[in-house]
């Protein structure tokens, strides 16, 4: 609040004040009144923290000390509380009792499979130097495990808009302007805030000293692609360029003036003790992840065909928030199974983490930090995108956490490859080779070359590529 005669600090003599982290303007100085004189302050101009500025009772100036004595302090209890969680309680959970964690983060970080990158081989995961990280990798291994890069250089063909350690909530807030709407998820229910909040709310809060937060809150879906100076400058992976369906095969076909897909670069800002409980990317599109401050925690589960059939049971639990998944069991055809071989991987600033197509995961934040990501379709994972397309629809999730447009892109596939033949195996990673005329499909779905080669054969290449297209239901 302003000082109602006067805007000007008797300490600094000015309305305004050289700002501190998450401080962009005049707006966000706060202000403290004598109680005794009634003169205006600007709180960063006295001698106090914002905790022990909090913990006031009433606030005497340096000439009201002389007469009236220091400013006393709230009345507080040596016994240590657990901070209640009310809402949960008026809602019937009483599951999630205490605010300041959420009830499966003890199981998570005792999970004990952890990938050590001590080893010369950790297992799990494949680490690659920003240079073996490329598209031919990627056709030569099939994406079948997690990708980690320490230390990532622009040679992945990643650049940021600035140095790593300038990447801040404020820089964030600063460059998408704060008065813009920002989801932001309550970590205990799972759930978006309602009102929504803007970033100027979440700037505030995120600076806020841990022991003053509420609640532990996480923003995980701030799309950026669009902002100037921010997404703008920012280039993703050389492997994610070349690998990405929509920018490929995107093209304003109806006329609507539609953009493509707003799902390229996100930045994700969390507070420590965040967590995010078992999901699979929408669509189950691939994902690449850079710290850019502080440490993430992933817990991870191939999309083998158990574990999503098991994925799938567990969204339908009636329970679901209450059961970890990763101790999810169901009898299936006379035999009791559960999820099976997850690990935890550990990401600290500085790494670039590549999530392959459709796999189950949780993540934990140590530390506060800040990442920015992305997802994107590819020609090669066109089963899983819709086998995941599926289970979505089948477990009712609501439209707004799908792949925004995911039909059209289909169709746009399907039509781009009947025009494009000779770019559909390549686009797949299949060498062209001298082949006979009694090639076969080898898979069902992709044609031969020599099937490429034939002029009559563009029916049954829109054939092979809109089938996909058919299994999402759409008419």
């Amino acid at each position: 609040m302003k000082p109602k005669k006067s805007d000007v600090c008797p300490v600094c003599n000015c309305k305004s004040i050289s700002t501190g982290p998450g401080q962009d303007d005049e707006a966000d100085i706060s202000w403290i009144r004598c109680d005794i004189c009634r003169q205006w302050y600007h709180n960063l101009c006295l001698p106090f923290t914002a905790s022990r500025l909090a913990q006031l009772a009433s606030f005497h100036c340096s000439e009201c000390e002389e007469t009236h004595g220091p400013s006393p302090m709230k009345r507080q209890s040596k016994r240590a509380r657990v901070k209640i969680d009310y809402v949960a309680l008026d809602q019937g959970e009483t599951f999630a009792v205490d605010k300041s964690v959420h009830p499966h983060v003890p199981s998570f970080i005792a999970f004990q499979q952890v990938v050590d990158f001590s080893e010369k081989s950790p297992g799990f995961v494949d680490v690659l130097t920003s240079q073996e990280l490329n598209k031919e990798y990627v056709f030569s291994t099939g994406l079948t495990r997690p990708v980690v890069v320490h230390n990532v250089t622009s040679e992945t063909g990643l650049h940021l808009p600035r140095p790593r350690n300038e990447i801040t909530v404020a820089y964030i807030a600063e460059k998408t302007g704060t008065n813009e709407p920002v989801e932001v998820m309550d970590v205990l229910s799972q759930q978006s805030e309602s009102p929504s909040w803007s970033l100027r709310q979440w700037k505030d809060y995120f600076y806020t000293p841990e022991s003053e937060r509420d609640r532990i809150r996480n923003v995980i879906s701030l799309e950026v692609s669009q902002v100037h100076g921010l997404g703008t400058n920012f280039v993703r992976p050389k492997v994610v360029t070349d690998m990405d369906l929509v920018d490929k095969v995107w093209c304003d076909v109806d006329g609507h003036g539609q953009i493509r897909p707003q799902v390229t670069v996100y930045c994700l800002m969390s507070v420590r003790g965040s967590y995010t409980d078992f999901h699979i990317d929408f669509s189950g599109t691939p994902v690449y992840y850079t710290v850019c401050h502080g440490t993430k925690t992933f817990l991870m589960y191939p999309p083998t065909p158990e574990n999503l059939m098991l994925y799938e049971s567990w969204c339908h639990e009636p329970q679901q928030n209450f059961i970890w998944f990763a101790e999810y069991t169901k009898r299936i055809g006379g035999k009791k199974i559960k999820p099976s071989t997850g690990f935890k991987v550990n990401l600290t600033q500085g790494d670039l983490f590549i999530i392959p197509s459709g796999w189950i995961h949780s993540v934990y934040t140590p530390d506060d930090a800040v990442i920015i990501g992305g997802n994107y379709l590819t020609l090669r994972d066109l089963p899983m995108h819709t086998t995941i397309y599926d289970i979505e629809k089948r477990t009712r999730v609501p439209s707004k956490y799908r792949f925004p447009m995911f039909n059209k892109v289909l169709w746009l596939t399907s039509w781009y490859y009947y025009n494009h033949k000779d770019e559909f195996l390549k686009d797949l990673g299949v060498d062209f080779k001298p082949v006979s005329s009694q090639d076969t499909i080898s898979e069902p779905g992709i044609l031969s070359p020599s099937e490429l080669n034939d002029g009559n054969s563009q029916p049954e290449l829109a054939s092979a590529c809109s089938s996909q297209y058919a299994k999402s239901g759409t008419q």
